[in-house]
């Protein structure tokens, strides 16, 4: 062993610090970013209770009414997709009766059911339905 590493042993056997010199800005370095850390998390939860509204579902915006039938405005490209929807075709079979991808099939129906507020093809289907 050398000089150095042998009186590192010895300082640390007594109890004592190292006497490496970057140990002693490390020991320093996290005791301050300790202390931010702290300081930061007791400021954010004080902040958070007083950022919190009195009547937390009266503070969420209301979702959008699907649309009254014969207002959404769908795309000719789109309505003719909704029909084939509404006679139970699959996207394959709508791509290949109109001539389109699947994927362009299935950008339309996210398009349609985005537009009328629908969850499902079936939504879809019953808004054509009693639009007609």
């Amino acid at each position: 062993m050398d000089a150095i590493t042998t009186e590192r042993v010895d300082a640390e056997a007594s109890g004592m610090r190292t006497l490496d010199p970057y140990a002693a800005i490390v020991d320093q370095l996290h005791h301050t970013v300790m202390q931010l850390v702290r300081a930061t998390l007791e400021s954010a939860r004080h902040d958070s209770r007083s950022l919190l509204p009195a009547h937390p579902v009266a503070a969420l915006p209301r979702p959008a009414a699907p649309p009254a039938f014969g207002q959404a405005t769908l795309s000719q490209r789109e309505r003719e997709v909704l029909q084939r929807i509404a006679a139970g075709d699959s996207n394959k079979m709508i791509a290949r009766a109109l001539d389109l991808s699947p994927h362009t099939v299935k950008r339309h129906v996210a398009n349609i059911l985005d537009k009328l507020g629908a969850r499902s093809r079936s939504q879809a289907a019953a808004w054509l339905q009693r639009a007609h």
